[in-house]
């Protein structure tokens, strides 16, 4: 077993496709794997699995996400700034960690899905990834 951080820099709310990414660390382990967890450790940023052959599939999310999670709600008790709370939410309906398969020394997705950190708010954040491989 083997673990590593990842950093990715987001610029704005949407998805940060980061397969090869993965794949990259998968490849220099140089020893045999079959699992690969990816988890996200922030509150406002979760990870998808998605079909990667469209970017309209990633607005379609993005739309679908804005008319049931509502920014800046009146409603909300927790109010960091207008993206804070439907962050937090966003990050609990779209999940924070996933678990892959390995195969071929490479993230075992199909053949249109890809690996996504999907960032809940705006502005420039740094989000830090857990990659453990067994």
């Amino acid at each position: 077993m083997s673990q590593q951080q990842l950093f990715i820099k987001t610029y704005q709310r949407g998805a940060v496709e980061i397969t090869q990414k993965v794949n990259n660390i998968i490849v220099t382990q140089g020893h045999l794997v079959e699992l690969c967890h990816v988890f996200v450790a922030h509150s406002s940023a979760s990870l998808m699995i998605a079909g990667s052959e469209d970017s309209d599939i990633l607005l379609d999310i993005e739309d679908y996400l804005q008319k049931i999670v509502l920014d800046a709600n009146p409603k909300y008790r927790h109010n960091e700034d207008d993206f804070d709370m439907s962050g937090h939410i966003r990050t609990i309906l779209t999940g924070e960690v996933k678990t892959i398969p390995i195969i071929d020394n490479k993230l075992g997705l199909g053949q249109f899905q890809g690996l996504f950190l999907y960032e809940h708010r705006f502005g420039e954040n740094i989000r830090k990834l857990i990659i453990t491989l067994s």
